[in-house]
C-alpha cells in the first residue's frame, strides 16, 4: 500500500487524533462520526503498515480489557520534486531530526 492510500481520508484522521491523544476504536468512530467496524478496519490498515501500534489497558470496571492504539514512532514524509526526480518517502525520525523538523513546521 502506497503513502497516498494510507494517509488519506478516515486514516489521516485517525493519525491526526492519535498523534494528540491515544485511544480507543469506539472514541474513534464517536469522533469520527462512523462505525466501530469501519475504525477497526482502517486501524488495521495502518498498524500492518507500522504507523500505529496498539495496547490493551484494563478498565476501572470489571470486564473486557481496552484496546487503546497510538502513533507507533516519529515519522515525515519526504517528498522530492525537481526536474529528473519525483518521489516520496516515509522515513522513521531520530530525536535530532524530529526537533529540526518541529522548528520548520512552527
Amino acid at each position: 500500500m502506497d503513502i497516498e492510500t494510507l494517509l488519506t481520508g478516515v486514516k489521516w484522521e485517525i493519525i491526526e487524533i492519535i498523534a494528540k491523544q491515544p485511544s480507543s476504536p469506539s472514541e474513534l468512530a464517536k469522533k469520527l462520526n462512523t462505525t466501530v467496524a469501519n475504525i477497526s478496519q482502517q486501524l488495521r490498515l495502518l498498524q500492518t503498515a507500522g504507523l500505529v501500534k496498539r495496547k490493551k489497558i484494563s478498565q476501572l470496571k470489571p470486564g473486557k480489557p481496552r484496546t487503546q492504539f497510538s502513533l507507533a514512532d516519529d515519522f515525515c514524509i519526504i517528498i522530492s520534486i525537481s526536474p529528473g526526480l519525483a518521489k516520496k518517502k516515509l522515513i522513521k525520525l531520530t530525536p535530532d531530526q524530529k526537533k529540526s523538523i518541529q522548528k520548520w513546521l512552527t
